[in-house]
């Protein structure tokens, strides 16, 4: 079997598995809303050291602040009764964090299901690894920094039936490096959505794996963020919005940039495609490990169309890569290669192929699909002392080194949104 094909197969089969434990989420989501909430896990590893996100390397604190947002004019395609309800996080820079409460890496609503499945999933027992102790560095309620000064603003959309919270390493470094960081849950085709006070979302995903299984949510996640997108207007504008006077005075939204993990990135494809206002996109991992045969018809357009603004997509690749392109320099992608006759059914080939002056590919060896997630921070931690077998953990996130790989995904990330985001700050040559 030809070596594409190969791994093609092996990230599938993963992708599916991490699907399954979404849905199992799901399922543990409702439970725990049934029954009432479980009881605190005792510690945070193996060994009992607590689990920890890398610090950002940025200049700035991070702040952030979690709207609810509701879209009167869209009745909700899930529940088919009442209008649409979405979550965000914003996340800004901040004067300081000193002295006030970290946020959670993930809601203590959502925690115990997904500790449940997740034990499952790495062979450890639910109680052995306690996730509610996982926190950010980004201060609530904090400081916004250099109030009044325009910033450049990412959105971050999450994995088909995942959590927003998933790519909190990336937005933080983002965010440190002077940018607000806009991150999203996809209500009820994410394994659950907190909107406090006890309201939990579970998630009610569709199928997947069909061409109708995957049109229709993939149609509200671009509605989804065409909204988000109009609230944020109306907060910089100062004619209402979510967002207190300070923050929203910190949004520049000539300068928009998407970036997103597995679902997320081909949203972020589709998004730009049919939304002048995102400048640049960056996928994790999306477009990659999407079948052309299976694709639905909107994403057949994006990709037969191809795109006319910056988009990276960063691949996952067990072994090392025959066709890395990674020219995403200025406001585009420059002389990328096309690709080899065995990857012709790979839509991100298909979209260098059909746009090789603004999209490249960099596909990353030793890595797996959730690489471009915390877990690429977080799973290594936990093969100290009797924690899970190496093996599974490496399908997951492969086997690169955990600490170079994180500040590689941080500098390809960072570099591509100063790149076309902030081109005013390069240094001249």
């Amino acid at each position: 079997m030809h070596l594409s094909r190969r791994l093609a197969m092996t990230t599938s089969v993963l992708v599916t598995v991490l699907l399954l434990l979404s849905v199992l989420c799901v399922q543990s989501v409702v439970n725990r809303v049934d029954s009432g909430p479980a009881a605190r896990t005792a510690t945070a590893d193996s060994t009992g050291a607590p689990l920890r996100l890398p610090e950002p390397t940025g200049r700035y604190a991070v702040g952030r602040q979690d709207v609810r947002l509701v879209d009167h004019g869209r009745t909700d395609p899930y529940t088919r009764g009442g209008p649409r309800e979405l979550m965000a996080g914003v996340w800004y820079p901040a004067a300081h964090s000193a002295g006030l409460p970290r946020a959670p890496w993930m809601s203590p609503g959502l925690v115990a299901g997904f500790a449940e499945n997740a034990g499952r999933l790495l062979g450890l027992p639910a109680d052995r690894v306690d996730w509610a102790a996982v926190r950010t560095h980004a201060a609530l309620g904090a400081p916004v920094a250099d109030p009044g000064r325009r910033r450049p603003v990412i959105l971050y959309s999450p994995g088909f039936a995942t959590s927003r919270s998933w790519g909190t390493v990336l937005v933080e470094e983002l965010t440190s490096r002077g940018f607000v960081v806009v991150t999203v849950d996809h209500t009820y085709e994410a394994f659950g959505v907190d909107f406090g006070g006890g309201r939990i979302a579970a998630g009610r995903p569709a199928g997947s794996g069909t061409k109708t299984g995957l049109a229709g949510p993939m149609r509200v996640r671009a509605e989804d963020i065409r909204f988000v997108l109009a609230q944020l207007a109306r907060s910089a504008s100062g004619s209402g919005g979510p967002l207190p006077r300070d923050l929203a005075r910190s949004l520049d939204l000539s300068r928009i940039g998407m970036f997103g993990h597995s679902a997320g990135g081909v949203t972020t494809a589709e998004t730009m495609a049919r939304d002048y206002r995102i400048d640049a996109g960056l996928d994790l991992d999306g477009l990659s490990v999407t079948s052309a045969a299976k694709a639905w018809p909107g994403l057949r357009s994006t990709v037969r169309r191809g795109l006319d603004r910056p988009f990276l997509m960063l691949s996952s690749a067990p072994t090392a890569a025959k066709n890395s392109q990674s020219s995403a320099g200025g406001r585009g992608a420059q002389n990328a290669t096309p690709a080899p006759e065995a990857e012709v059914s790979t839509l991100s080939a298909q979209l260098r192929d059909r746009s090789p002056r603004t999209v490249a590919e960099e596909r990353l060896a030793g890595t797996g699909h959730y690489s471009f997630t915390d877990f690429q921070a977080l799973l290594p931690q936990l093969l100290r002392g009797a924690g899970p077998a190496p093996r599974r953990v490496a399908d997951l996130i492969g086997a690169a080194a955990p600490g170079p790989m994180l500040d590689r995904q941080r500098g390809l990330t960072v570099g591509f949104f100063e790149r076309t985001l902030r081109p005013d700050r390069l240094p001249s040559v």
